[in-house]
């Protein structure tokens, strides 16, 4: 081995603990977390254009680093997750959405009601529940409290228009979940391109680490979780 190429190898080992570190990271970020930047506003008022969040990517399941094999699963989507996953039409695309309904789930849209085997999800106005949005120059009651089970609770908006306002009861097959925006007039989502796959989810969104919006920083979003 000649000079130069013992200095290259000498290198090459001093090298080896960042090459590691930056493999680590790189491991850490396709298995454990997933940064997101929301684009539109099919997810208001829960999500606004221009946060910054963090989707927990073992929530469900353990991918293989670099691969999506799946090692082990790690839990199910309850409903009314908010979920990270690709697009059904475009995997190359990742949205952001709510997930209403569940396999095995008879769900249907009647009136911008959703209504779960059988039973219509509880809503009712949010006007009396605190809940300032300074962005919105609607009318109040057209934010409304929605409840899925006996713990998620989240607001959702509204609008009355009457496209996506009803969608027959459908049955949501195994292995599949219906993805909803909360700004449920003015979400392009499970109504127009089916079901979620679930070899497709990437995560769960936990909470907002960064909100901007027109070069404005919206300090008051920094660390919101997101319900």
């Amino acid at each position: 081995m000649t000079k130069k190429d013992e200095t290259l190898a000498q290198k090459f080992k001093n090298s080896l603990p960042l090459i590691y570190l930056i493999v680590g990271l790189l491991a850490l970020r396709w298995t454990v977390v997933e940064p997101y930047v929301v684009p539109t506003g099919s997810m208001e008022p829960t999500l606004k254009p221009g946060d910054r969040l963090y989707a927990l990517k073992c929530a469900y399941d353990v991918r293989f680093p670099f691969t999506d094999y799946v090692l082990f699963d790690t839990g199910k989507v309850e409903r009314g997750d908010v979920i990270l996953f690709r697009a059904p039409r475009d995997p190359k695309i990742t949205y952001v959405k709510r997930a209403v309904g569940l396999p095995g789930d008879k769900l249907a849209f009647r009136n911008g009601s959703i209504f779960i085997n059988g039973e219509e999800v509880a809503k009712a106005p949010a006007e009396d529940q605190e809940i300032m949005y300074d962005i919105y120059r609607r009318d109040e009651k057209t934010l409304y409290l929605e409840q899925l089970g006996d713990v998620k609770h989240y607001v959702i908006l509204d609008h009355g228009i009457p496209q996506n306002r009803f969608l027959e009861e459908i049955t949501i097959p195994e292995g599949h979940y219906f993805a909803s925006g909360d700004n449920r007039d003015n979400s392009h989502d499970s109504r127009a391109w089916g079901f979620v796959p679930k070899e497709l989810l990437k995560g769960e969104a936990m909470f907002i680490w960064f909100s901007s919006r027109d070069w404005r920083i919206r300090p008051e979003r920094i660390g919101t979780l997101i319900q």
